[in-house]
């Protein structure tokens, strides 16, 4: 074959089993040689498949191979032409069950969905429950690994078998974190039918202080709420994930892949299940002693200070601030105008500076009063108010006029 070399072929990829019995069926009515098949499933690496592509000899056109776009579509139109360019046929001579069980194979780095339609419930849990279920856990941890290495220390003996399976049932025992309850009242509504409840351990609410008994209340969503998962468990894309990380670190220079975790990506992420019930977990009863003090306990972190002032003994450095702190600059390229504070007369000295001003021109704006006499807008609004009053309408509008009152006593004492 033009497009395949003999470094292309190697072992047939995990997953692949589907697709090596219907493809191993259709060139045994091809009568084609039987080192074919090893090779043609070696395409399904897509290192393999990029070097079929990309390769000169290759006659097909399209697809175009771009490193920008490998979907796992992309990758079976590939592997569907470089096959028949092997086989020297048409794409539509391939039988439906080869072009069938190459849909359902997980290409490695692809999102495995085979579990999309598991069902999984998602249960939110108070904090202080998820503190102690992780230092469980850690503990366990660190249980497991001490008696670990306390097999390979220890010497064979007749109590070897018997210690074991005491610390393995005494392990499970430890391992139980609560039990769930659900309850059926078969005369109440459907969406009140069921109730959960949990329960945790007395062991572990009395080690934390916490409460034991909780109600686990639905919560209705609308939206569809999925699950991912990074750890690929019993999977075809597993295996095959595992077996590129142990290529890539071997050519990494690594013994093993387990060496190079700190250079090799991890798993990609896989579809677990669908949500099909939402819960909130909460005490059953707020007036438990251990929820109060809980509550008690949170209240005392949340008004802890974390800020402390203290004498500071010895020399100090200080360092004086800059003056020009916080300079903005505009983008017009104009000058900030400072403004300047103006000292407030007495009330009968600027009555009687307003009385001037009225009398060199009968309308005035604020604006201009406020430079005439040089007084804080506050304090001359309050003053202006007692003798003039504001053109709300006309072609004065918004232009202060002395009051009619003051006109005629201007007017008495002039004469």
């Amino acid at each position: 074959s033009r497009c395949l070399s003999q470094d292309a072929v190697e072992a047939p990829p995990a997953g692949s089993e589907q697709l090596r019995s219907a493809l191993s069926d259709f060139l045994v009515k091809r009568k084609a040689p039987g080192g074919k098949l090893n090779a043609l499933l070696s395409l399904l690496n897509p290192i393999n498949l990029r070097a079929g592509a990309l390769a000169k000899t290759t006659k097909y056109k399209t697809p175009r191979w771009a490193d920008d776009a490998v979907t796992p579509p992309q990758l079976r139109a590939h592997w569907r032409m470089q096959v028949c360019e092997s086989l020297s046929c048409k794409e539509t001579e391939l039988p439906e069950t080869v072009t069938a069980s190459l849909k359902t194979f997980l290409w490695p780095g692809a999102l495995d969905t085979t579990r999309g339609e598991h069902l999984a419930w998602l249960v939110k849990v108070p904090g202080f429950v998820t503190k102690a279920w992780r230092a469980t856990a850690e503990a366990l941890e660190k249980a497991d690994e001490l008696f670990v290495g306390e097999d390979d220390d220890a010497d064979g003996g007749d109590g070897g078998d018997e210690d074991t399976k005491k610390h393995t049932s005494d392990e499970n025992d430890k391992e139980l974190l609560g039990y769930m309850r659900i309850a059926v009242d078969p005369f109440a509504p459907p969406e009140k039918r069921q109730k959960h409840f949990l329960t945790l351990t007395t062991a572990q609410a009395d080690e934390f202080a916490i409460p034991n008994k909780y109600d686990m209340q639905t919560t209705s969503e609308d939206r569809p709420i999925h699950v991912f998962s990074d750890v690929r468990e019993n999977t075809a894309a597993a295996a095959a994930a595992a077996a590129g990380r142990e290529r890539a670190a071997r050519a990494a220079g690594f013994a093993s892949a387990k060496d190079a975790t700190h250079v090799l990506p991890a798993d990609d992420f896989i579809l677990e299940g669908r949500v099909s019930e939402k819960f909130d977990v909460r005490p059953a009863s707020v007036t438990d002693e251990a929820y109060r003090q809980v509550s008690l306990r949170r209240m005392e972190e949340a008004t802890k200070k974390t800020r402390v002032v203290g004498d500071v003994k010895g020399p100090q450095r200080v360092v004086p601030l800059p003056t020009n702190r916080n300079v903005v600059k505009r983008l017009d390229g104009k000058e900030e105008v400072k403004k300047t504070k103006h000292e407030r007369m007495e009330k009968a000295g600027l009555e009687n500076k307003l009385m001037g001003l009225f009398e060199r021109r009968n309308l005035w704006t604020f604006k201009q009063l406020v430079e005439e006499t040089k007084q804080p807008a506050v304090w001359l609004k309050e003053v202006v108010t007692e003798l003039a009053v504001l053109n709300r309408r006309g072609p004065n509008t918004g232009m202060w006029t002395l009051k009619d009152m003051y006109k005629r006593k201007g007017a008495g004492d002039a004469k």
